[in-house]
């Protein structure tokens, strides 16, 4: 079984590629039956495999690249000639809607449609007219309110007894000087930002110049109620679907 997940950039590929390994066991490859590779600076590719399923993860460079990323690698030719079996996006909430953000993405393709926190079974014609199925799944994170990735990060630190005293002491950090020093820090996803970059930093200074991946990896991320109420529709990935449509 083959299965393709876009999400927004590279700390998501890293977060979702070590929760997958660590949670579901998942092992890392070097490359992908898909061959999809990174094509500039902004994108980011990690490659998975579970007994003989394949997980391909992309980051597409942001919240505005989905578009763009689908086409230069030819995303929509690439679900009629390969046997996908399952296609699931994860995005950003922000501002926006479930409504609207789920027909930003269906916009992007041509012969799939996703609904946001529901598997949707697709019935597409392969390159030689014959039938074939392609689950899709749009996952938003935060589930139920406004922000992106960090914000979700921060809630499920929260979660973990170890790491919550510090979480805490970063926030009352962050918040002592967004006000006079650095106001900036007042706009919601800046201060999220800073809250994860500076709880990362502190929690392991050895890794505070490395890159996000180095964090992650560190933290015991199986003992997150939030996140693994979050990354549940994950666990479909390797799996058959039960689709009810």
């Amino acid at each position: 079984m083959i299965e393709l997940v876009l999400v927004e950039g590279v700390s998501d590929v890293q977060l979702i590629s070590y929760y997958m390994q660590s949670v579901y066991e998942w092992k890392h490859v070097n490359e992908n039956i898909l061959g999809i590779t990174v094509l500039d600076a902004h994108e980011h590719i990690e490659n998975l495999t579970k007994g003989d399923n394949e997980l391909v993860l992309c980051g597409v460079g942001g919240n505005s690249k989905f578009a763009s990323f689908v086409e230069k690698h030819r995303i929509n030719a690439m679900i009629i000639e390969k046997e996908i079996a399952s296609f699931m996006v994860v995005t950003d909430r922000d501002k926006e809607s479930n409504l609207k953000m789920t027909r930003r993405i269906n916009a992007v393709f041509e012969n799939i449609t996703f609904e946001a926190g529901k598997w949707v079974k697709n019935k597409i014609a392969d390159g030689y007219g014959q039938d074939k199925l392609v689950n899709t799944y749009l996952l938003i994170i935060p589930e139920n309110e406004n922000g992106a990735l960090e914000s979700v990060i921060i809630n499920a630190l929260k979660d973990i007894p170890e790491e919550k005293e510090l979480m805490q002491e970063v926030i009352d950090f962050i918040d002592n000087v967004k006000n006079d020093l650095v106001p900036e820090l007042c706009k919601i996803n800046k201060y999220n930002k800073a809250v994860v970059g500076t709880f990362f930093s502190v929690r392991n200074p050895e890794n505070a110049m490395r890159s996000f991946g180095a964090f992650v990896s560190k933290v015991e991320w199986l003992k997150s109620e939030s996140l693994k109420q979050i990354f549940m529709p994950l666990g479909c990935l390797g799996k058959e679907k039960t689709i009810n449509n």
